[in-house]
């Protein structure tokens, strides 16, 4: 990473300074913002430090809702702000390729069993070289435990994952949208496409899920190594 910023701008306070604004009375617009943060690390993380991305979206955003009467364009303008500032920040340092990393995003019913898997172990064996992300059509009840348990077995980190909802995307494309056991094809931008045959781990076994987190991690080695990650390898087999 080629660190440009040391630290927050001046003036910018804690991530909760964002929270006062429109943002917090509208669970929609929050997780929009949400998706301009990961965009802008995603683009970004060569180049800037990750203190000093999230201080500036929580600048941009505590000054564009301060006042706002509607809130409907609020995400873009914010987007379209701080990835200006963040461009001339590294054309100023002599640094003019963001770099972005390419993208996956896992897409199943309830977001609990299928994509979970898939976003865990691919970020397991990839780390932070390809951006991961999961969402549901209807994400409720929680992740399956069983799922949990399997993801654990294999030393796989599982405190990151929660489930999430398909929110409309500003400006931005998935490289690759995964689907599995989506009978339509969701409103997700992306520039590909692939179905996945997996099987439901709801009401499974844990020696079913099991199997079934084999069959997930032969998929996600299969397209990790067609998007060119040729030297991916998971820590259990380093």
């Amino acid at each position: 990473m080629i660190v440009l910023c040391d630290g927050p701008p001046h003036g910018v306070g804690s991530a909760e300074h964002h929270q006062k604004g429109p943002s917090m009375t509208n669970p929609l617009l929050k997780r929009q913002f949400e998706i301009v943060r990961e965009d802008m690390h995603r683009r970004y993380g060569s180049l800037h430090t990750a203190e000093h991305i999230d201080a500036l979206v929580d600048q941009t955003i505590a000054e564009r809702t301060a006042n706002a009467k509607v809130e409907t364009f609020l995400p873009v303008m914010v987007e379209r702000v701080v990835s200006e500032k963040l461009e001339e920040q590294a054309a100023a340092a002599g640094a003019t390729d963001p770099c972005a990393r390419q993208e996956v995003l896992y897409a199943c019913e309830r977001n609990a069993g299928r994509s979970q898997l898939a976003s865990a172990i691919t970020s397991w064996i990839v780390g932070d070289r390809l951006f991961v992300r999961s969402v549901g059509l209807n994400p409720v009840g929680g992740i399956n435990p069983t799922v949990l348990e399997v993801l654990a077995e294999r030393g796989i980190p599982t405190g990151h994952l929660y489930q999430k909802e398909i929110v409309a995307r500003t400006v931005h494309r998935s490289d690759v949208v995964v689907l599995m056991g989506v009978d339509q094809r969701p409103d997700i931008p992306g520039d590909r496409y692939v179905e996945w045959d997996i099987a439901d781990p709801e009401g499974a076994s844990i020696e079913e899920v099991r199997t079934i987190a084999d069959d997930v991690e032969r998929n996600v080695r299969a397209l990790l190594d067609e998007m060119g990650f040729d030297e991916a390898q998971s820590a259990e087999s380093a």
